[in-house]
């Protein structure tokens, strides 16, 4: 057994073999021929752009597919799209962000009652950011321009501070009826509209979103949701007021890039401050957890929370993706901080260089997987593999290219000329210099040095304005919106906690039920792999630049539709074999046949 276990073991990176695509991290022509075709395989995915659907259906990935991931995927498309000048997706992705907006031209969509958290609707804002900061063409005849969506979009969620629990914090979901989120406070949803905030204020020069930036990272700093050693915990309970031993401490790689990057661009915004630089620093050395799935893969990029099965959980729809928002941050991260680059492109280019040999399944020979780390193709495929071997690869390429985002009133994206900003004289009188040192005396004390108002107990009177500068509802931002007779009410700053009713959301990010009393588990324990269908999605044709050619070989049959995890995977040669030739693969196939 021992020796069949081994030669399996042997044979498993021959599907990288006969269809895999061919990267060098470090030419600018094969990072953009690899990144199209993974552009092309993720868009193959896409069915929500016929003429005839209607107008609620367009811009989204087809069921079991939730409505954020895709306005995620187009920030990633924009993105690709300036990265490389493939203007041939600009339509159909200018088309799935008008359609979009919802009736106030905010984001909240009534249709989508049942997916939208402040989450969801962070994600697809970042996606306008990304059209704003790369002058991704306005649509004609829009209802709205994006800078107008995205401000408007950024105030709806800001109504939403919640002061009734946890003295203060955006709630996951936004409807009281959505009880098995709507009482669990999160990292990512105040993470996302924390580096939103920031995006904004360097976009548009507006002071009061860096306010909110910084009044989001001291509240998550208070409550403990950000850890002494930047660890950025996934959420916890507010009918439990966020205590401590009701706190989820799981550490996804969404939350830290949110975190990131929303630093990076504060540390950018405020010319260089010095608190921003060490949290940009704290953040980016802790993602380093997410880089070393095994001591035979160092470097490369993985979800440890579910990624291996070692925690009891299997990697769901939602989680494949998540590689794909820490690559996109980390670039942006290098950029704005250009003081990361080093650190950040070790890490992408061994990631970029296993996801490459990943995308090597599917009857086109080139479907990409999950698992990075395993040298080979590891049978699942969907929009959360495309996308994120799409995002690690022209990462690299952002990194190369080194384009700013542009800011309101540019021309165009330009070359970053300066190696590191440097900071004014003026930036610790700013409200948002000046409050960034405040919330922490030093980002590394230990906890025994915590002052005693950053523990939370059930007795705390909501917050209010402090020493920080930043503002409980910064005037020209927070004031609440009138909305549109035709939207369904968004609840905006709700008082009154819920009946704690343990019911599930309907078609919920997850379909679990709150245990009353309890303490939400936003992640889910034991979720499900999407495997391959009998017929795997045939990629569009690509013409890709002359260097380097892609290899293609005899199509890959994948697996049926199974909700079996996969075997466990060797992970020790299979990386140094995939320069054997088909000749070599073949006779080690015939070997195996005259054992036989």
């Amino acid at each position: 057994m021992r020796f069949i276990s081994t030669f399996g073991a042997v044979l498993l990176p021959l599907s990288a073999l006969v269809g895999a695509i061919e990267l060098n991290p470090d030419d600018e022509a094969s990072l953009k021929s690899v990144t199209r075709a993974y552009a092309h395989g993720l868009m193959s995915h896409y069915k929500n752009n016929a003429t005839d659907l209607p107008k609620e259906e367009i811009g989204i990935f087809p069921k079991p597919h939730f409505w954020w991931a895709a306005g995620a995927a187009w920030g990633g498309m924009i993105e690709y799209t300036q990265c490389t000048g493939d203007e041939s997706h600009v339509k159909t992705l200018t088309e799935a962000l008008v359609a979009n907006y919802g009736p106030n031209n905010d984001v909240v969509l009534p249709w989508r009652k049942d997916q939208e958290g402040n989450d969801d609707q962070a994600f697809w804002l970042l996606a306008l950011m990304s059209a704003l900061e790369y002058q991704f063409p306005d649509p004609k005849q829009a209802p709205a321009s994006y800078l107008e969506v995205a401000e408007k979009g950024f105030r709806s969620i800001v109504d939403r501070w919640d002061e009734s629990s946890c003295g203060g914090g955006l709630k996951w979901q936004i409807y009281p009826d959505s009880a098995a989120g709507y009482n669990y406070k999160n990292s990512i949803s105040n993470g996302a509209v924390f580096a939103l905030g920031a995006r904004l204020a360097r976009y548009t020069g507006n002071q009061d979103y860096a306010d909110w930036s910084v009044k989001i990272y001291d509240w998550m700093k208070k409550v403990k949701f950000i850890g002494d050693e930047f660890q950025v915990f996934d959420g916890a309970d507010d009918r439990n007021d966020c205590a401590e031993e009701k706190k989820d401490k799981t550490e996804w790689s969404y939350n830290n890039a949110m975190m990131l990057q929303g630093s990076a661009f504060m540390y950018d915004f405020t010319n260089g401050d010095g608190a921003w630089k060490d949290r940009t620093s704290g953040f980016l050395d802790r993602s380093g957890i997410f880089f070393k799935p095994d001591d035979n893969s160092v470097d490369i990029m993985y979800e440890p929370a579910c990624e291996t099965g070692t925690k009891g959980r299997v990697c769901n729809i939602d989680q494949q993706s998540f590689k794909a928002y820490l690559s996109r941050m980390m670039a942006k991260c290098a950029i704005m901080a250009p003081f990361t680059k080093e650190k950040v492109t070790k890490y992408l280019r061994t990631s970029a260089v296993a996801a490459a040999k990943s995308c090597s399944g599917g009857q086109d020979g080139i479907t990409c997987g999950s698992k990075w780390y395993t040298g080979s193709w590891d049978g699942t495929f969907g929009v959360g593999q495309q996308l994120s071997a799409l995002e690690v690869t022209q990462a690299l390429l952002m990194i190369k290219q080194n384009v700013l985002p542009s800011k309101g009133g540019d021309s165009k994206p330009k070359p970053s000329s300066t190696p590191t900003p440097t900071p004014t004289p003026e930036a610790s009188s700013t409200p948002a210099a000046s409050s960034a040192s405040s919330s922490e005396a030093s980002s590394n004390a230990p906890a025994s040095d915590a002052p005693a108002s950053e523990t939370p107990s059930a007795t705390d009177a909501p917050s209010t304005p402090d020493s920080t500068g930043a503002p409980s509802t910064p005037s020209s931002i927070g004031a609440p919106s009138v909305p549109d007779a035709s939207s369904a009410p968004v609840p905006v700053n709700p008082n009154s906690p819920s009946n704690g009713t343990a019911t599930a959301k309907p078609d919920g990010q997850y379909g679990e039920a709150l245990p009353t009393g309890g303490a939400c588990t936003c992640t889910p324990t034991s979720t499900t792999t999407i495997y391959l269908p009998p017929t795997a999605p045939t990629a569009v044709p690509v013409v890709p630049p002359p260097s380097p050619p892609f290899t293609t070989g005899r199509p890959v049959t994948p697996p049926t539709n199974s909700t079996k995890p996969l075997p466990e995977e060797f992970t020790g040669a299979a990386v140094k074999m995939t320069g054997v030739s088909m000749l070599g693969g073949a006779i080690v196939v015939a070997f195996m046949a005259a054992l036989l």
